[in-house]
């Protein structure tokens, strides 16, 4: 008995401290918005709190389809980032928060316009919604960027837009900036931002505009992992105002002071809570490799052919240089040969008795030795017949029929 009371009063015990744990759990996360509450009420002046007191409701709408920052999920419920930011200032301000059911965005703009809403959650700054809509600081920026497939030719910017089909959600102002700054696409209407992505996805557009945190979210959500952040724009961050109806400029300076009032501690868990965005800028390493190829392959062919022509070319040169020396040789040899003939020219002054011939310097020298030495003729020693017959009068007969005969 002892033993089983024991053990409910251990039990008992732990309740009490898990309870107690989890109030104080409670009051911790409680206690820091109380606080914020009652900072952001004493910075508001008297006009401030009396339009409060006298607008305890406020209705509050937002974009339909717009995830992470706005969207109705499937209970009719708005959650997303602008939803959190609106409830959180709302709260601080003890002010009850209406939210409208979900409605395409021309209607929830047309509501701000009659003054049947009050506020939208999650709004861009556009020129044309000035008229009829104030709005408070910024409470969200993300850059707006270019989303391609990953098999898309090289999109660096803007002006390689020009021809594409791009999806365009209606009445967003990425169409009035295309327009201003000349870039002429073919538009592809859609409804939302993630039936733009989509429209990429199977490729109905070429290309879609969409800020980077919902972006990265729609396609990881949607599992539309064909697409890729292809470049930034140079219309700067997509920023993310609480749009108040025009003729309410009061309430629009009591949610900046909320804003304001809003530790960056809770801004950040808000932000984490619904974004996570790597942000990967930049030509993706398949992208990289391809235009490499592209790039090295003519250069490849371009360099061979540079080799291989200047290898014939040197072959040639070489050619020429030898047959140069060798002509260079030959031209040596003819002039050193010219300058070695031996001419023979003029009159040669000879002795009609001796016949010897006089040289150039006077001296007398046998026909024979003088030859020699003036051409190049060289000399066999025979005897003539009559030479034969003067000399060798017994045998000359004789000897002139042997010769007679052998050259027969």
């Amino acid at each position: 008995m002892d033993h089983l009371t024991n053990r409910l009063t251990a039990f008992v015990l732990v309740v009490s401290i898990m309870c107690f744990m989890a109030m104080a759990g409670a009051r911790g996360e409680a206690g820091p918005d109380r606080d914020a509450s009652a900072t952001l009420l004493e910075s508001l002046t008297a006009t401030e709190k009396n339009w409060l007191k006298e607008h305890p409701v406020i209705r509050v709408g937002g974009p339909k389809a717009f995830p992470p920052f706005h969207y109705y999920d499937g209970n009719g419920q708005a959650v997303g980032v602008g939803s959190e930011y609106a409830a959180l200032i709302m709260k601080q301000l003890g002010v009850e928060l209406r939210y409208e059911p979900a409605a395409p965005w021309p209607e929830v703009l047309e509501k701000m316009k009659t003054g049947r809403l009050d506020v939208i959650a999650c709004a861009a700054k556009s020129p044309g919604r000035e008229t009829y809509l104030a709005y408070s600081r910024p409470y969200l920026s993300f850059p707006l960027v270019i989303i391609t497939r990953q098999d898309e030719s090289f999109i660096g910017g803007l002006q390689d837009l020009h021809g594409k089909r791009v999806a365009l959600v209606n009445k967003v102002m990425i169409a009035e900036w295309l327009l201003r700054d000349g870039i002429n696409v073919t538009p592809r209407p859609v409804e939302s931002p993630v039936e733009a992505l989509k429209a990429v996805s199977v490729g109905r557009a070429d290309a879609a505009i969409e800020n980077l945190a919902a972006a990265y979210y729609l396609i990881q959500k949607n599992g539309l992992f064909n697409l890729k952040v292809a470049a930034p724009t140079d219309w700067g961050n997509y920023r993310l105002f609480l749009a108040v109806r025009k003729d309410w400029p009061i309430l629009t300076s009591i949610i900046d002071k909320a804003l304001e009032n809003i530790p960056p501690e809770r801004k950040t868990a808000i932000t984490d809570k619904w974004i996570t965005v790597r942000y990967e800028f930049g030509i993706a390493p398949r992208d990289i490799a391809r235009w490499v190829v592209v790039i090295l392959i003519p250069i490849v062919v371009f360099v061979g052919f540079i080799l291989i022509y200047n290898r014939r070319l040197r072959r040639e040169i070489r050619a020429r240089q030898m047959a140069e020396r060798e002509r260079e040789q030959v031209i040596n040899e003819l002039q050193t040969a010219l300058s070695n003939i031996k001419q023979l020219k003029g009159l040669l002054p000879i002795c009609a008795s001796c016949k010897k011939i006089r040289d150039d310097q006077g001296y007398w020298q046998q026909v024979e030795e003088y030859l020699l030495e003036h051409s190049e003729a060289e000399f066999s020693h025979s005897l003539c017949p009559d030479c034969i017959r003067k000399l060798y009068p017994d045998i000359a007969e004789e000897v002139l029929n042997k010769i007679t005969a052998k050259h027969e």
